[in-house]
Formats: C-alpha cells, sequence, structure tokens
C-alpha cells in the first residue's frame, strides 16, 4: 500500500525537478556567460594597466627619475609578479643607479622562470657584464674605434664581447662603437634592423637606426597578448601620463563609469603622442607643432618642454640647439622648479656643456635631489673631469694629467683614466736603444771613398712625466782608405809637390779615424735641446748641439729647429782629414742654421709636408759657406685598410750654396754644395702592421737638373795655388751643369720580440748621378719596465751625426 502510494508521489518529484532543470538552464547559462565576459574584460583591463605602467616606468627611467620609474615598475609586479618586462627594467634601473648586487636579484628571478636565453634576461645580462666585469675592455674598444686606423679584429672583438646575439642596451652601445668603420656600420645597421622586427615597439632600436643612417620604417600598433609574462609582447608607443595623475589599479566596476571632461596636461599628453607617432613617421615639423600646443596648454610641464627641445636640437645645427636652449630657458623663468631645472640640465648635458649642466642642478638644495639628479651630476663631474684631463693630454702637460688624476681618486677607476694613468706610468720606465749600421759610398781610395760604421746607443732617463734626460754614446769609424800620392793630385797639399816628395809621410797616407759622438740632452713631446761633442782620433773635434720647439699653428703643426750639426758625406767633412805632406788638419765641417717644418693634413688620406732651411757651414781651414734649401711633399693615400696603407707622392727640392766646396784639396770641404739643384721625385710606399710586426717598403724615381760654378782648388792660400800651377796640376775646379735620373728602394721592418723588447732593420739603396750610397742598419728597443711600443712605421735609432 505504502509503496503504490509513495510511487506516483516519487515520479512527480522527478518530474517536477526535471521541468525545474530545464526552466533553470538558460539562467546559469548566462550567469556563467556574463561571468566569462567579466573575467575578460578584467584581463584586458589588467593587461592595458600593466602596459601604461610599464611605459610609465621607462619614460621616468629615461629621464633620469629612477625613483618614479621603480614606483611604476612595482605596481606592475604587484599586477602580475611574473612580468618578464617589469622584472627586466627593474635590474636595468639598479644597475643604473649602481647596484649590481640588486640586479643579479633581478636576473636570476628571470632566468629560473623564464630560462637564460629569454630575451629580457639576456638584455639584463648584457648590460650588466658591460657595466661590470666587461667595462674596462668595452672602454678601450671604443678608444681603439675613435683612433685613426681601428684595429682589423674591432668587429669581430666586440661581436665576442658578451655572449649571445646582443640586445637592449648592451646592442645600442655595442652597435654605435662598431658604427665607427664602414664594414661595422653596415652590421650595426644590419642588425639594428632586426632587432626592430624582433622587437617592434622598443623606441631604442629605432633611434639608434635613425643614429646610424638607416632607414627607419613607421612603427607597428602594439599586439596585445593572452598573458603578462609572455616576452613576445611588444612595448606600446603611447605615452604615459606623470605619477600625479597616475590612478591605483584596481577591479573594473560592472557599470563603467562616464568619461570625464580630460583636463589640459591629459589633452597636452595626447599631443605629445601624436607628435611621437609624428616623429616615427619623419613629420618632424607637425611633431614640432604638436608639442608646442601641449607646452601652450601646460606651460610649467618641463618634459613636454624637454621632448620639444630634444627634437630642435636633433637637427644637428647651431640655430637648432639654441632653440632648445631658449624653449628650456622660457620654462626656468615660468617655473623654476627642481624638475624644470633637471629637465633643462638634461638638454645641457646632451649638448656637452657640463658646467651649465652642473649649474642648473645646484639650484636646488642637494637634500631635496633625487636619484636621477645625483647620478647626472656624477656623470657631469666625471666630464668635466675628463675634459680637463684630455685637454692637458693633448697640451702634453703631462705632469698637470698626474696631479689632477692623483687629487681625485673617485674617477680612478673609469677606463679612460686607466688607460692615461698606464700610458703615464709607462713614460717613468728607463728605456735603452742601440744600433749598428754600416754605410758605404763609392769613391776614389783615401779621398771621397767613405766606409762609415756606427753604433749609436741612447740611454732614456725620464725625469718626471714630461721630461726626458737623454745620454748619447755614438761609436763612430770613418774610413776613407789610404792614399795613393801618385794618383791623389787632388787630395790636401799632395798636388803642391812631386808624388815621391819625400816630406810625405807615408804614417800619414791612411784616412781610417775612430772615435765617439757623446752628448746628453732634455726632450719632451714640445722640445729638446742637446749638446754634445767628438771625441777620438779625429783630425777634427768640435761641439754639436741644438734646440728643437714643436707647435701648432692653424690645422697644422710646426718644428723650429736651431741646430750645429755635422756635414756628413765624406770623411773629409764628417770628421776632417790629415795632409800627408804637412800633417795639418781641415774640413770637419758644421751646419749651423735653422729649420722649419710645416706639416698639415687635408683629409686623412691627403697631407703636406713643407720644409724649409738655412745654414751657415762652418769648419777647420775652409771658408764660411751659405746654404738654403725648400722642400714641399705632398702624399695621397690611394689604399687603405686595417693594418696596411699605400701612399703615393711628390717631392720637390730646391737646394742653393753660396760657394761649390765639394773638392778634398787643401782648403775643400768635402761636401756637395752646387750653387743650384731642383729635384722632382714620385715616391711611392706600403705601410703595414700585423701580428706584433710593423714595416715599410719604399721605391722611388726622380730626376734632378743642378749647376756648379767653377771653384778655387785651394780658396785659403794662392800660394798653394802657384805651387800646384808649378806641378802642372791645375788650380781650378771647372763646374757646370749636371743632374739627371734617380732612383731609391728602402725597406724597413720591426718586430715586437716581447712587450718591452723590439728588434729591427733597414736597408736603403740610392742610385743617381756620382751618388751611390747604400745603408743598412739593425736595431734593438728595450724598455726596463713592461712595454715598448712598435713603431708605425718602423723607427730605427738615428745616429748622432745626423741629428
Amino acid at each position: 500500500m505504502n509503496k503504490q502510494m509513495r510511487s506516483p508521489w516519487s515520479k512527480s518529484v522527478l518530474i517536477l525537478s526535471i521541468q525545474a532543470m530545464l526552466i533553470g538552464a538558460p539562467l546559469q547559462s548566462a550567469q556563467a556567460s556574463t561571468r566569462v565576459q567579466l573575467a575578460q574584460a578584467q584581463t584586458q583591463a589588467q593587461q592595458a594597466n600593466l602596459r601604461a605602467l610599464i611605459d610609465k616606468g621607462i619614460y621616468w627611467y629615461e629621464r633620469f627619475r629612477f625613483d618614479l620609474a621603480v614606483q611604476s615598475f612595482n605596481k606592475a609586479l604587484l599586477i602580475d609578479p611574473e612580468n618578464a618586462s617589469a622584472l627586466r627594467w627593474q635590474g636595468l634601473v639598479d644597475l643604473a643607479k649602481g647596484d649590481v648586487q640588486a640586479t643579479n636579484v633581478w636576473l636570476r628571478r628571470l632566468e629560473s622562470l623564464y630560462g637564460a636565453n629569454n630575451p629580457y634576461a639576456r638584455e639584463l645580462a648584457q648590460a650588466s657584464q658591460l657595466s661590470g666585469e666587461k667595462r674596462q675592455q668595452l672602454a678601450e674598444l671604443r678608444f681603439l674605434a675613435n683612433r685613426e686606423r681601428p684595429p682589423s679584429d674591432l668587429l669581430q672583438r666586440l661581436e665576442q664581447l658578451v655572449p649571445g646575439p646582443l640586445v637592449g642596451d648592451a646592442a645600442v652601445q655595442v652597435f654605435r662603437i662598431m658604427a665607427n668603420t664602414p664594414e661595422g656600420r653596415q652590421s650595426a645597421v644590419e642588425q639594428t634592423r632586426n632587432l626592430i622586427q624582433r622587437f617592434p615597439g622598443d623606441k631604442r632600436y629605432r633611434t639608434l637606426l635613425a643614429d646610424l643612417g638607416g632607414t627607419v620604417a613607421p612603427a607597428e600598433p602594439p599586439r596585445t597578448v593572452a598573458r603578462a609574462g609572455n616576452t613576445n609582447r611588444a612595448t606600446p608607443a603611447a605615452r604615459p601620463t606623470p605619477p600625479p595623475t597616475q590612478a591605483d589599479v584596481s577591479t573594473p566596476s560592472d557599470t563603467p563609469p562616464s568619461a570625464p571632461e580630460p583636463s589640459d596636461f591629459e589633452r597636452g599628453q595626447a599631443l605629445s603622442e601624436r607628435a611621437e607617432k609624428q616623429l616615427a613617421l619623419g613629420d618632424v615639423e607637425t611633431a614640432a607643432s604638436a608639442l608646442q600646443d601641449a607646452i601652450d596648454l601646460v606651460p610649467d610641464y618641463p618634459w613636454f618642454r624637454y621632448d620639444l627641445a630634444i627634437l630642435l636640437d636633433n637637427q644637428n645645427d647651431k640655430g637648432g640647439k639654441q632653440a632648445a636652449r631658449d624653449v628650456m630657458r622660457e620654462g626656468l623663468e615660468i617655473a623654476p622648479t627642481a624638475e624644470m631645472q633637471f629637465a633643462s640640465a638634461l638638454l645641457y648635458a646632451r649638448q656637452d656643456r657640463p658646467n651649465e649642466a652642473v649649474a642648473l642642478l645646484e639650484r636646488t638644495p642637494r637634500d631635496q635631489w633625487t636619484e636621477g639628479m645625483t647620478a647626472l651630476e656624477k656623470r657631469m663631474r666625471l666630464g668635466q673631469h675628463l675634459t680637463r684631463v684630455r685637454t692637458l693630454d693633448e697640451q702634453a702637460r703631462f705632469n698637470d694629467v698626474a696631479s689632477v688624476i692623483s687629487s681625485a681618486p673617485r674617477w680612478r677607476a673609469e677606463p679612460e683614466i686607466q688607460e692615461i694613468e698606464t700610458r703615464l706610468r709607462r713614460t717613468q720606465q728607463v728605456r735603452l736603444r742601440m744600433s749598428y749600421e754600416d754605410a758605404i759610398i763609392d769613391g776614389d781610395p783615401g779621398v771621397s771613398r767613405i766606409e762609415s760604421r756606427e753604433i749609436p746607443l741612447q740611454l732614456d732617463v725620464p725625469l718626471d712625466f714630461e721630461k726626458t734626460l737623454f745620454l748619447r754614446m755614438d761609436t763612430l769609424n770613418a774610413k776613407a782608405g789610404r792614399v795613393d800620392p801618385g794618383d791623389a793630385a787632388n787630395f790636401a797639399k799632395l798636388g803642391t809637390v812631386a808624388p815621391n816628395d819625400p816630406n810625405i809621410s807615408p804614417n800619414r797616407l791612411d784616412q781610417n779615424f775612430n772615435g765617439h759622438v757623446v752628448g746628453l740632452g732634455i726632450q719632451t713631446d714640445q722640445y729638446r735641446v742637446d749638446l754634445g761633442t767628438t771625441v777620438g782620433d779625429y783630425p777634427v773635434n768640435d761641439w754639436v748641439g741644438g734646440f728643437q720647439w714643436n707647435t701648432s699653428l692653424g690645422d697644422g703643426s710646426l718644428s723650429i729647429d736651431i741646430a750645429r750639426r755635422m756635414v756628413t758625406g765624406s770623411v773629409l767633412s764628417t770628421s776632417g782629414a790629415t795632409d800627408p805632406l804637412t800633417g795639418e788638419s781641415w774640413g770637419g765641417a758644421r751646419r749651423n742654421g735653422i729649420s722649419a717644418v710645416y706639416y698639415e693634413a687635408f683629409s686623412p688620406t691627403f697631407d703636406f709636408v713643407g720644409i724649409a732651411r738655412a745654414n751657415l757651414i762652418t769648419g777647420k781651414n775652409i771658408p764660411d759657406n751659405t746654404e738654403y734649401n725648400l722642400q714641399g711633399i705632398v702624399g695621397k693615400t690611394i689604399f687603405q685598410r686595417p693594418g696596411h696603407e699605400v701612399e703615393i707622392g711628390a717631392s720637390l727640392f730646391l737646394w742653393s750654396f753660396k760657394r761649390n766646396m765639394r773638392f778634398y784639396t787643401f782648403g775643400q770641404g768635402g761636401y756637395y754644395s752646387p750653387q743650384a739643384f731642383g729635384s722632382l721625385s714620385f715616391p711611392i710606399t706600403w705601410t703595414g702592421n700585423a701580428g706584433g710586426w710593423s714595416w715599410q717598403l719604399q721605391a722611388r724615381i726622380g730626376a734632378s737638373e743642378s749647376r756648379e760654378d767653377d771653384t778655387e782648388l785651394y780658396p785659403l792660400n794662392p800660394e798653394l795655388a802657384q805651387a800646384a800651377a808649378a806641378q802642372g796640376n791645375p788650380t781650378i775646379q771647372t763646374g757646370g751643369p749636371g743632374g739627371g735620373t734617380s732612383t731609391g728602394l728602402r725597406l724597413g721592418i720591426e718586430r715586437q720580440v716581447m712587450n718591452n723588447f723590439i728588434l729591427g732593420g733597414f736597408f736603403e739603396i740610392d742610385r743617381s748621378e756620382g751618388f751611390n750610397p747604400d745603408r743598412l742598419q739593425v736595431y734593438a728597443k728595450y724598455s726596463f719596465g713592461d712595454f715598448f711600443e712598435l713603431s708605425v712605421p718602423p723607427q730605427g735609432v738615428s745616429p748622432y751625426s745626423r741629428f
């Protein structure tokens, strides 16, 4: 009975339940759809808030307001603690503040979440390395890149500086250095374009590409992604509003609020964003107009002004730079706030006006400074310090350089200072230079022939960072051979007697002399002064010395030399000779005069050298003589690549002496002295260096014309002339025209055997009418320290006789 009664009831309940389910199903479905829509809306709002916060942080980061940048990135991480972009920027902020330890914390967090190959993690790691362990290497490569001849492996060394493809600030720094060479610029442009394709919203790469001279395509609109931590997101180009107008992140309500009327600042911000888009399209005029409108709306807001000032400054002309300063000056007159002063200081820093930048910062009490102001002041102080050091260094005031560096120890860790310190320390090293040189000029034995062997030895002892005391002790052996009286009537007084005259002393027929040329001097980059003398068994010993001054003159450089030097070319002119008949000595010619050398490089591949000399030549028992010459040399580089340079040139040489004194009778000088001489020669020179070697090979061809006057063979003693005439010997040497073609070949080479030890050598062959010298030298240079620089081109040890 109960069963029968329960059964219909149960069925009724079941039917009612099914009906209720059927009726409630649409309602539940609608509620679920609403929840999904709300979640999607909330996600979209969260994404928009994240983008705005990160963009705002970047905005302040670029303006050195690290405190405000950190606030934005912290809020972004509250929304999404695993957001890769915000984690990356937090690390970059700490790196800019100098907190490498904090930077590494953010880096480890990024790597643990996304792996070391994540582009944000790699960017932070590379930036950290370039600011830490690779800082010195980066500074050295930047220094080398700015030289006239960057090293051939510069591009390879830059690409290997940090592991992995370059991204972010590291890419910007390295690519700018690469651009110092043509092939490096091409590589930097290509890699920057690749970065723009991978990260289309990152403005740094577009700015870099424009600076490198590449074509900047319009920026793509930002893409929206589903997950905040996705590293493929693009940074939106929209400019954020500053912190005072930033609303806290909150969950949107079901009923969206009505849009309020935009404030002047918001309208100005929209104009600023419009200007940024127009700049990306290359429309500078429209962008400038939009920024000016933004300034008109909010005249006391510094950053609209700063953006317009940067736009004007980028025009790279004096008018644009002055207009940029005027924009910020007007802002300071309207609102002399700390932030306006900071923005103005940033502009002055950009224009390389550190003194004005620091003066603007100092208007704000130091206890009110932000971290960005402190960082900018430090950068400007360092800039002032480096400018002072560079100026003193260029002026060769090395003692002052050392004083400035030592008085500012807080800058001593800077790479450029370290490079200068290393160079200064090396100037304090004692150095030894020596060589062996052999030269032969063919001629009559005992008369015009000369075989000289010289062993120059120079010891350099630094007195301070500028002045070096040098000591010279050169061995000089000058040999003409033995005079044959029967064939040498043109030597000494032999022409005045018979060849078998018993008064001719056989012991005096040898004209071979040994001795030294010693001296000491002081040398700096600006001047050199020295004093020396010949000592030994030379027939004529006499003093030498001089003063040389180097200075800038217009776009070139000028060297003035006032000196008394030996006249080489024969034994008679170099060391003097002895008369076999009487034992008297004569010769030992010395040039006493002034010379000027002017050099100017009209371009990196074209230069000019001009030389003028005037001398009075004196000696023992020989008449005084005057000498003048002018020389002009032009050089043109026709081939250049790292480690190699080929130059062609042309040289015009004009020369004149009052007297013809080139003969060897008693009273003659034994040195070539035409009354008119002109030559034109064309050298081609290959200079190179690689792998611790340097070399220079030069070949030249030329032509000359000359004229010599008739000359008395016994210019000081008519009685000797009469005696020679009595023997039937000439008393007048007939002059006349001369000249012809000439060729020459010279090869020099150096090898850096050790850091402080160099070996080298050169040989030289010259062939012209009546003049055929050959010269060979091997040399060694050693530093009693850690370094002796390789000379490019090779530079031997010039004998004191040819100083």
